[in-house]
């Protein structure tokens, strides 16, 4: 295996084509939204068809809560054309999906029409015509250019909301087109996932002699036969940096497709000796050596301790990720040119093939020029050790993890931190993600929320007004699972691989704090006496834990996955509800601990420029000094306190547009998450009606009733 290091004179190509992206122009109407942050548009293009040039432009006002969608065809006919746009939840046009059909006529004139899908090929007119023609013009190539507006909720059941909300765009295209009420629609292979109402950045170029530059950091490696590893090795980069320098993006490097399909994530961290220690003393041993697996192993080598600052975190589907103008990583300056970085990847290997060999890494463009803030990585979720369990063909089922009181009044100082931009994460059961802040027992709006999760489009997604957190605040990542799409009928339980589950929420901040995550878990112990677990270790080519000791004396020899598909496979609905809501609500562990973690502290002056809060000193549990995660690791080292999901708080409830049902009148905002679903019945499939009762988490379940034309049918937005 090879450990490479690159520096690049050339600039990043994303950084080249954003700047360009300055160039967007939308014709008709002008939507002036200036951010908080620097940098930050809602003014965006997407290719759709190279072939006939179909491209899709939007940009969007927050104060009159209205998207404008400017689409243009290359080709086109003396007859006229159309273009089919749809907005649907999982790519694909189904009954009741949401459509727009715009075009030109073989009279000449342009026409938009509000429609709804009757099956995967027939539309029809909606009831109620939600999108407004603003401007069309034809062009030269027989194409032509229109642009249409609509708004964020049009507080019709049959259109999609624009919301915080993941929505896959899917297209078709014509060159004759009827006009009437009812439509074939021949639709095009392939989806674009699309957050619709997120900011995407555009970096300024360089300024007053702002210096641009990269380096990459890469690792070359047969990956090992086993469906699940998670690999970690050191690097060293010897570039000198005399003065101090931030980082301004970051890109993953997978130069074949084979390296980015079997890559679940990757994490840069970097290492950080303590003081009065040679770092190169520290680290350089391990440099240019096969690496190990990262987290369950007895044999473990790695001084991973010391390297818990997070300076890059990508997932599936992840793109590159250019700064804000006014937040960069601190990089170069200090006493030693050479700096030492630890690289994790979780590789995907479900047919346990032993002949790939990849490279993959990640690039870093670095600024001369100081930005206002410098910033971190903060993970904040339900702990990886922590053994929780979802029943089999079972849907509606949260678990929820917490950064609790105590540890954001240790973390932050008096004046906060403000989140910049999050990414969410959960895994293949993984349907809703939600970011809650408690504050003084109130519940605030969430940071951030996406009740489409995809596990294949995982982005890191800024905000455009960032949120402050303060001392004293709880932060609750709370995630929606769904297994009933499992072809084995196998039970979920919380793991590192990507048919387990995770629920984790990465926060990009305005300080670079001391902390590199906050996490809590359900308690384990609960869990192994409810199945009757006495003792258990881990394997790592199943990456499971099997049973060594029962109650019962055949579940030994048993994964714990087994067991837990066998024991709950048979629960009744309410013995379902009834388990989630002891995990979701019931006491958790929580543990906050510091990047250094080996019994010897960072503090504040040497680590970072900020001050502590008065009376505050960093915390490192006991539990977590010299602490080795082993096969027999069941909970997370380093536990400091406990905490619960703030229950008894009223359940914040996102802002709308739309008429209040029984009122008349409405409540502004453009909120999310108002996911319109009907419950599953869990073992037939079946769709089971459900009163119209909002769970914790703000679920809805409802029916939703149709009528077209005489027909009628019930949908279930799922």
């Amino acid at each position: 295996m090879e450990r490479i290091i690159y520096i690049h004179k050339t600039k990043f190509k994303f950084i080249l084509l954003l700047i360009l992206a300055n160039g967007f122009s939308v014709r008709g109407q002008n939507f002036p939204s200036p951010s908080p942050q620097p940098s930050l548009t809602f003014h965006q293009r997407e290719v759709l068809d190279n072939t006939t040039g179909l491209s899709l432009e939007w940009n969007l006002s927050l104060e009159s809560k209205t998207i404008l969608f400017t689409i243009e065809t290359l080709r086109g006919t003396a007859e006229g054309h159309y273009v089919a746009l749809g907005l649907t939840k999982k790519g694909r046009v189904e009954q009741g999906a949401d459509v727009v059909l715009t075009g030109i006529g073989s009279n000449s004139r342009p026409f938009v029409n509000d429609m709804v899908a009757l099956n995967g090929r027939t539309v029809v007119q909606d009831r109620n015509q939600s999108w407004i023609l603003i401007e069309s013009r034809r062009l030269a190539s027989g194409g032509g250019r229109i642009t249409i507006q609509r708004g964020f909720d049009a507080c019709d059941e049959q259109d999609m909301p624009f919301n915080t909300d993941l929505i896959h765009l899917v297209w078709g295209y014509g060159t004759s087109y009827s006009n009437s009420a009812l439509e074939e629609i021949s639709w095009q292979s392939g989806s674009r996932p699309i957050y619709f109402l997120d900011p995407i950045v555009v970096p300024p170029p360089p300024q007053n002699g702002e210096k641009l530059d990269s380096f990459r950091i890469s690792r070359r490696m047969l990956v090992p036969a086993r469906h699940t590893s998670y690999w970690c090795s050191m690097h060293k980069l010897n570039l000198t940096l005399n003065a101090k320098h931030h980082i301004v993006g970051f890109a993953p490097y997978f130069p074949t497709e084979l390296g980015r399909k079997h890559v679940h994530h990757q994490v840069i961290y970097r290492c950080i000796a303590p003081p009065g220690s040679d770092p190169e003393k520290l680290f350089e041993s391990f440099v240019n050596q096969p690496g190990e697996e990262c987290y369950i192993n007895n044999n473990t080598q790695l001084p991973r301790p010391y390297c818990g600052e997070h300076l890059h975190e990508y997932a599936v589907g992840g793109k590159d990720v250019p700064f804000t103008d006014n937040v960069g990583f601190a990089f170069g300056g200090g006493s030693s040119p050479v700096q030492y970085f630890f690289y994790e990847t979780h590789y995907d290997n479900p047919e346990v093939r032993d002949d790939l060999y990849l490279e993959t890494g990640v690039d870093f463009v670095y600024s001369s020029r100081l930005k206002e803030n410098e910033g971190g990585i903060l993970l904040v979720g339900h702990n990886i050790f922590g053994q929780w369990v979802m029943p089999p063909m079972t849907t509606e089922f949260d678990i929820a993890g917490h950064c609790n009181p105590t540890c954001t009044q240790t973390m932050f100082p008096p004046e906060g931190v403000e989140v910049l931009a999050t990414r969410l994460h959960g895994h293949l059961n993984s349907r809703r993600v939600r970011i809650k802040h408690f504050r003084n027992g109130k519940e605030l709006p969430w940071i951030q929320n996406d009740d489409n999760y995809d596990f294949n489009f995982q982005q890191w997604r800024w905000l455009f007004n960032p949120v402050k957190l303060l001392p004293g605040d709880q932060i609750t990542v709370q995630c929606g699972y769904d297994n009933t799409w499992r072809n084995d009928s196998s039970a979920t339980v919380s793991g590192f691989s990507t048919r387990d589950e995770m629920c984790v929420g990465w926060f990009l901040v305005s300080k670079r704090l001391p902390h590199a995550l906050c996490m809590s878990e359900y308690k384990t112990e609960k869990t192994l006496a409810r199945f009757g677990i006495q003792n258990m270790t881990w394997d790592v080519d199943l990456h499971d834990r099997i049973i060594h000791s029962a109650t019962n004396s055949q579940n030994v020899g048993l994964t714990f996955t087994r067991l837990v598909t066998n024991d709950l496979g048979n629960y009744t609905l309410e013995q379902r509800r009834a388990l989630e809501d002891e995990q979701l609500y019931t006491e958790h562990y929580q543990s906050c601990p510091n990047f250094v973690s080996g019994g010897r502290i960072h503090y504040y002056s040497s680590l970072i420029q900020q001050e502590l809060p008065v009376g505050v000193e960093p915390i490192l549990p006991e539990g977590f000094r010299d602490a080795r995660v082993s096969d027999k690791t069941i909970i997370m080292p380093g536990i400091s306190s406990v905490v619960r999901y703030p229950k008894e708080v009223p359940e914040y409830v996102p802002p709308s547009s739309c008429p209040t049902p029984g009122s008349g009148g409405t409540r502004e905002g453009y909120g999310g998450g108002q996911t319109r679903m009907i419950r599953m019945s869990i073992a037939s499939g079946r769709d089971e009606v459900v009163p119209a009762i909002k769970k914790r988490g703000g679920r809805v379940n409802s029916p939703i009733d149709y009528s077209f034309r005489e027909r009628k049918f019930r949908l279930g937005w799922i």
